[in-house]
């Protein structure tokens, strides 16, 4: 029993640091990081519609900043083949078309 009023005694954060020590530490999903870094760049290119020419040299670095982030995971997930579509292997332009009913009018051409 007193194994079980010790673990009751702990606190959220030494139950979180346990985790971790044994689970390692949280890595944040790649897709979400790269989605947020996009939209934090494109908050900052519509940022510069509103700023005061003050802040000319801030809004411009915020871009930059922002924009190197987002191109760096980018990256990072093409590296670790990190890919937030599903893969189109599935679909083949024989499934569309066969040999024998030819090319349609009003249809796409598939030339991949």
């Amino acid at each position: 029993m007193s194994m079980l009023s010790t673990i009751k005694s702990l606190t959220l954060s030494e139950i979180s640091r346990l985790r971790e020590m044994v689970e390692g530490p949280p890595t944040p999903d790649l897709v979400k990081a790269v989605e947020c870094a996009r939209r934090d760049w494109q908050l900052a290119l519509k940022e510069a519609d509103y700023i005061d020419s003050d802040l000319d040299e801030y809004v411009i670095f915020k871009i930059n900043s922002a924009e190197r982030r987002y191109m760096a995971l980018l990256e990072q997930a093409r590296k670790e083949g990190t890919c937030a579509w599903p893969e189109l292997t599935q679909f083949s332009c024989a499934d569309e078309f066969s040999a024998d009913s030819g090319h349609r009018e009003n249809e796409p051409v598939c030339t991949g």
